[in-house]
């Protein structure tokens, strides 16, 4: 691996730690990845290296010796009977031969296995006592978990009592949704929002509802994998056959096999990987006695007896068929790919982000190419590079447009900058994409406003500008196509309640370039109104702390340009942003009295995720570094306030400092 050729070892491992805890944060406790479980195994296969290469520089604390990550303070904590461990990884047969020959000296002797798939889910570890389920909690960090026992009650295939005479039986298994159940989630019970991304998100979101009703119609299952406390049982299998005689699924595909048999099962799951009625990511091979498994023991982070064997990410090639672009919210203007379907991962994909025009020319990507397509797990897809010796003679270089395909207005692009946009506010598809964000969950939160809805609104001339929407009645709504009466009641109500939302979450909803949760945050208490953005001198809100001269001129232009005029003169008739409701009460105080800044790219999390996590701490989130700034949380790309931070002697903090923090653990040294 030579990811870290760049930095010298003590560098690497640190840059390392942190992206790995970002992502085991992002991952684990906020169900949102922002990696590729191939991207996350190939960054801690190379972690491992350099420690082992480098011993002084080991530390507890490493993402190499630990499991998960702190459980997010939205459920009680649960503190688990006995360690719930991750597991290793091996990518090859080479890698797993090796494994099954330490398995065996550790044992003294060939060892029996047991083979099973590994479910793409959420581990759980019911609790029961005296026949009755007491606990349902999450891995966490592997000793503390998150009690979900109401949800969990919720899930046709928990059993909520089992016969046994046993005091305490605690079983452990995976949480997943089916491909069917995900279909018919993203299809038709989100009310047009963004889908979830993956099987895998949408359990552990749908598990995480406050209100278990929820989480019962969203069709989770649930398989059994092991016995972690009951009766005594020498061989796993017959562990899974107590099991199932209580009443719980085991996956059907488990079996004993031996090394021979093992290496079997893998060839042939790799010809059928997709073939089943779940994600599957790989399988998972164990010792099938238990006392093979004492004799092999465990790591601090996982157990030597056990072995994920990880499908490696999938590239496929097909046709490019077209080049075109989208208009985002602030007009910017970006490329994608469209191409004959393909099935990648596991799923048929026909699109793909090129990013800019500048990456597109560099990759000399070309209308007819034969490409290579990469979707490592379920992130979006990439055009990888063109097959030049398959290029067709008639294939010619892109030539980006001059003018907006939607509305012809002529596109501009700032000197040394790779984006381009279109500078006509009211672009219809910035229009659509502002009325999506203005309805989205970290704005005003409308049921029912998705982007077909929002389309169809614009499309249909019923909404010039987001504050039209509170003009529209039921006459007007009933005019969108192919939307039930229930479908246009939940949107009406979500229009009607998103008039007594919180100031700032208004202000954010407004789309004004540079202004994200954190600086509506700061903005919304001293406006007081949302009225008084049209009449506050630039002045006044560039001296707050947190409001630069940027942020400052860019609310100012905002008020004084066309669209911000008629949107803040649309609201103020519809009486919306007249007064600031209280916020709710943060659920925490582990953060109170400290001021954090956000900077560069955290990989565990959007900023927005990030301050919205410090506020429901009692921390408050600047927009810009000064001497009362407490600590600066860092990502990748830091740029000028991580200098800045440096000047003035305030701490720099990762993600995995604050995590601690918010554990009530001491901040790592380095």
């Amino acid at each position: 691996m030579n990811g870290g050729a760049e930095l010298d070892p003590k560098d690497r491992i640190l840059r390392l730690r942190r992206i790995l805890d970002q992502a085991g944060i992002a991952y684990y406790a906020l169900d949102a990845p922002v990696m590729s479980d191939a991207e996350y195994d190939s960054l801690i296969a190379e972690l491992r290296e350099l420690e082992a290469a480098h011993p002084e520089l080991g530390s507890d604390s490493s993402p190499t010796r630990r499991v998960g990550a702190p459980p997010v303070r939205t459920f009680d904590e649960v503190r688990h009977a006995t360690s719930m461990l991750s597991l290793d990884n091996v990518f090859s047969t080479g890698e797993f031969e090796a494994w099954l020959a330490r398995l065996g000296r550790q044992v003294g002797r060939e060892p029996e296995l047991f083979f099973e798939l590994k479910i793409d889910g959420l581990a759980l570890a019911l609790r029961y006592e005296e026949g009755i389920l007491t606990s349902a909690a999450t891995r966490g960090d592997g000793t503390v978990g998150e009690d979900v026992t109401a949800n969990a009650l919720s899930v046709a295939d928990i059993p909520p009592r089992i016969a046994t005479k046993e005091p305490v039986v605690e079983v452990r298994g995976e949480l997943y949704m089916s491909k069917r159940a995900f279909a018919d989630l993203n299809a038709s019970e989100l009310g047009g929002r963004a889908p979830f991304a993956n099987p895998r998100n949408a359990a552990a979101g749908s598990l995480r509802q406050k209100d278990p009703a929820v989480t019962r119609r969203r069709n989770l299952s649930f398989f059994a994998y092991q016995l972690e406390v009951g009766p005594p049982i020498d061989r796993h299998h017959e562990a899974l056959d107590y099991l199932a005689s209580l009443g719980f699924a085991i996956e059907p595909h488990a079996r004993v096999v031996d090394g021979e048999g093992a290496l079997a099962a893998l060839a042939e799951l790799q010809a059928t990987r997709h073939g089943f009625e779940y994600e599957i990511d790989g399988a998972v091979v164990k010792a099938d006695r238990i006392g093979d498994r004492v004799a092999a023991g465990s790591t601090a982070r996982a157990p030597r007896w056990a072995i994920a064997y990880k499908f490696p990410p999938e590239e496929q090639t097909t046709v490019l068929e077209g080049i075109e672009v989208s208009i985002g919210k602030s007009g910017k203007v970006t490329p994608f790919a469209l191409f004959s379907p393909v099935r990648v991962s596991g799923s048929v994909v026909s699109r793909a982000t090129l990013h800019n025009f500048d990456q597109l020319s560099a990759k000399d990507v070309r209308v007819g190419d034969t490409v290579v397509i990469r979707k490592a797990g379920d992130v979006i897809p990439e055009v990888l590079h063109p097959v030049i010796e398959l290029r067709p003679e008639s294939a010619s270089a892109y030539v980006p447009p001059e003018a907006c395909p939607r509305c012809g207005s002529a596109l501009v692009r700032v000197a040394g900058e790779v984006d381009v946009f279109c500078p006509n506010r009211f672009c219809p598809d910035q229009l659509i994409q502002r009325l999506i964000h203005f309805g989205s969950r970290d704005a005003l939160d409308i049921d029912g406003l998705g982007e077909q809805r929002a389309a169809q609104m614009v499309e249909m001339g019923l909404v010039t500008i987001p504050s039209d929407l509170y003009r529209l009645g039921s006459e007007e709504l009933s005019k969108l196509p192919g939307v039930k009466e229930k479908t246009l009641a939940r949107l009406a109500a979500g229009i009607e309640a998103s008039k007594t939302k919180p100031l700032a979450r208004l202000i954010f909803a407004l789309a004004i370039d540079g202004v994200g949760m954190q600086v509506a945050e700061i903005v919304a208490p001293v406006l007081g109104s949302l009225w008084a953005l049209s009449s506050i001198e630039a002045s006044e809100l560039e001296a707050l702390d947190g409001i630069g001269p940027v942020i400052a001129g860019s609310l100012a232009r905002f008020r004084s340009d066309e669209y911000g005029a008629r949107l803040l003169e649309g609201l103020r008739e519809a009486g919306v942003g007249g007064g600031q409701p209280v916020a709710a009460e943060p659920s925490g105080s582990e953060l109170a009295g400290l001021t954090f800044v956000i900077t560069g790219t955290l990989p565990g999390l959007s900023r927005n995720q990030a301050a919205a996590m410090i506020a429901d701490h009692g921390g408050r989130v600047a927009g810009s570094i000064s001497a009362k700034t407490s600590y600066l949380l860092a990502g990748d790309s830091g740029g000028s306030k991580l200098k800045r931070a440096e000047e003035l002697g305030v701490p720099v903090i990762g993600m995995d400092g604050l995590a601690r923090m918010l554990a009530g653990g001491s901040l790592p040294s380095e």
